[in-house]
């Protein structure tokens, strides 16, 4: 008889879009490990701002959800504003959602849920989230909308019981090392056995100890399937966090008398005490934009985070006036709360290039046409390679315009995914019965480097959605 089944929905042969729904059919117990937006099908249909998802039946028929509509919100923010209760919703058939960390291909398409369905979430996961949803100023689909839901948080260790009747399932969230702050990995305790979810990891970051705790519990478990990515099975950096401060360094110590541009994601904190440890030693001040601040400051905030060496309130960092005419409620609770000598213009850049080190991110092309950097500057992309889930613009484009403006451009990067060989040491000191390789284009890879020793089964769907039965 079956006991439980896993069904892949998402993130099988492809990077994000991570939705993975476990169904313990004997404790009548459903949840969702993550429940990611796929940038793939998104580029596909749409090319925001100018076109974009309407309404959830659409995402639906274009595939870029599951065809389940009871798993979906049937109101709009205006009704909630009018009165109506989330217990209106209609069944949702799922008894919970457990969101890995705050990626979108990982939490993006959570904002269409329905309401009843109680999201689990780490601390610091959902403060960026809050913080990422007061920067938005215009929404205009329903994958921007947060209103109501049920968000309940934790922390490593603690584990989670879900019961419904006579049934229950114990899920206990272990955190792991990423490129963002506050991310775990999943343990649940099924009745047909111990399933393992690493989320994204990695064991090569300067928070690599929280990954070896992940491991360690693996270790104490018999585990019977393990979800596990594998973003860079096929090529990876061997670059650790303080070989991209050395070589941030350098570049920027030889950039003399010129502007010093640099791309990373706006939630890297480790790329942040990088780069700001950078400037502090080259005597620079680091300009950061209202977002970065507003989601620095959300993360430095949360339960947890080892950030005593980082003080947003350092007159080593400023905040950039773009001149905008319209903020979001985040970018003018920003404005509202720091001093005026926190604030700097672009023609205050224009004027001594050489004392900054200006941020950006997704290439920054509208900051460089506005700020006409120097001939001679520098432009570093310290975040994921060109061609990825976390990138969305056109590379080339950005190329034409370092091109015009006479900027050489470096790549410096530690990835916030796992090498191979740490892949390899996760699973063999896991020892799982069967090996669920996500989150990776090449899954066949994958099972041919790990090797078949030892190795009590595989399950490698080509694509599309997959069912593994656990029983």
């Amino acid at each position: 008889m079956t006991k439980v089944t896993l069904l892949l929905q998402g993130g099988v042969s492809e990077i994000g879009g991570n939705k993975f729904l476990v169904n313990d059919l004997k404790n009548s117990i459903k949840f969702y490990l993550d429940f990611g937006k796929n940038f793939n099908i998104s580029r596909k249909y749409y090319e925001f701002p100018f076109t974009y998802p309407e309404n959830i039946t659409e995402l639906i028929s274009i595939g870029a959800v599951p065809a389940d509509h009871n798993l979906y919100t049937r109101f709009s923010k205006e009704d909630f504003k009018k009165g109506i209760n989330i217990n209106d919703e209609r069944d949702a058939g799922v008894d919970a959602v457990f969101v890995s960390h705050a990626h979108l291909d990982h939490y993006g398409h959570i904002s269409l849920l329905n309401r009843r369905i109680p999201i689990y979430i780490g601390d610091c996961a959902l403060n960026i989230i809050n913080a990422s949803n007061s920067l938005i100023y215009y929404r205009t689909s329903p994958e921007l909308v947060y209103d109501y839901l049920r968000f309940i948080t934790f922390r490593t260790r603690k584990t989670i019981n879900l019961q419904k009747g006579n049934g229950e399932i114990n899920v206990k969230p272990i955190h792991v090392d990423h490129s963002i702050p506050g991310a775990y990995g999943f343990i649940i305790h099924t009745s047909a056995g111990t399933i393992a979810y690493t989320g994204d990891f990695r064991k090569h970051g300067p928070q690599k100890d929280m990954t070896e705790d992940f491991i360690r519990e693996l270790e104490k478990e018999e585990i019977k399937a393990l979800l596990i990515e594998g973003t860079h099975i096929h090529y990876s950096s061997s670059l650790s966090e303080k070989d991209v401060f050395n070589k941030i360094l350098e570049v920027v110590e030889a950039t003399r008398n010129k502007l010093v541009i640099i791309d990373f994601s706006r939630s890297d904190l480790d790329r942040f005490r990088t780069v700001f440890n950078v400037a502090k030693k080259t005597n620079r001040s680091l300009v950061i934009d209202a977002k970065r601040y507003t989601i620095l400051k959300a993360i430095l905030n949360s339960e947890g985070i080892r950030a005593s060496d980082i003080d947003l309130d350092s007159p080593n960092i400023l905040i950039l006036d773009e001149g905008k005419k319209r903020l979001s409620e985040g970018e003018k609770k920003v404005f509202n709360e720091i001093s005026e000598n926190k604030i700097i213009k672009f023609n205050e850049m224009k004027k001594d290039p050489e004392a900054f080190i200006f941020t950006v991110v997704f290439g920054g092309i509208r900051e460089i046409k506005a700020l006409k950097p120097p001939q001679g500057s520098i432009f570093i992309l310290s975040s994921s390679e060109p061609v990825n889930e976390e990138r969305e613009i056109s590379f080339d484009k950005l190329l034409n315009w370092l091109e015009h403006f006479g900027i050489a451009s470096y790549h410096i990067h530690s990835s916030g995914h796992a090498t191979p060989l740490d892949i390899r040491e996760l699973i063999e000191r896991g020892d799982p019965q069967i090996i669920i390789p996500i989150h990776t284009e090449r899954p066949k890879l994958f099972r041919n480097f790990i090797g078949t020793r030892n190795v009590k089964g595989w399950f490698l769907p080509s694509g599309g959605e997959a069912k593994l039965d656990l029983s």
